[in-house]
């Protein structure tokens, strides 16, 4: 029998795959399909209250700390969103929308160099991404 999650330490958990999210919570992937319907349809409050309950309920996931990203990022709350996205990054190294909004936002606050590392990284996951297709 395995010791349930620490929940003062949320990072601690690697965040399973989104295709085994599905089967193995029905409930989560089904949460985290409201979440984006919510943000694509700009009802921001709902989202963020979605992600919130997501992750008082679920295991965390990189696509909730996106979407907290993009939600503060939106909003004009800029080191909020960075702080998002990086705890996206951390659960999911090479989370490309994650990458990308992360990218262009230090770029926006002048941090060109940790953009363009950010681009580089993207860049990278994406060719590694592209030969394993060709297998």
């Amino acid at each position: 029998m395995t010791p349930p999650p620490v929940r003062s330490r949320p990072f601690a958990t690697v965040a399973p795959l989104p295709n085994t999210l599905e089967s193995a919570n029905p409930d989560a992937a089904t949460l985290l399909a409201n979440i984006a319907a919510l943000a694509n349809e700009g009802k921001s409050a709902e989202a963020r209250a979605a992600c919130e309950s997501y992750l008082s309920s679920h295991e965390p996931v990189a696509q909730v700390f996106y979407w907290l990203g993009l939600l503060s990022d939106v909003a004009g709350r800029a080191l909020e969103a960075q702080g998002y996205y990086r705890k996206a990054l951390y659960l999911e190294p090479q989370h490309p929308d994650a990458l990308m909004h992360l990218a262009a936002l230090l770029q926006s606050l002048g941090d060109t160099a940790g953009a363009r590392r950010l681009q580089e990284r993207a860049a990278r996951s994406e060719r590694a991404a592209d030969s394993e297709r060709k297998r």
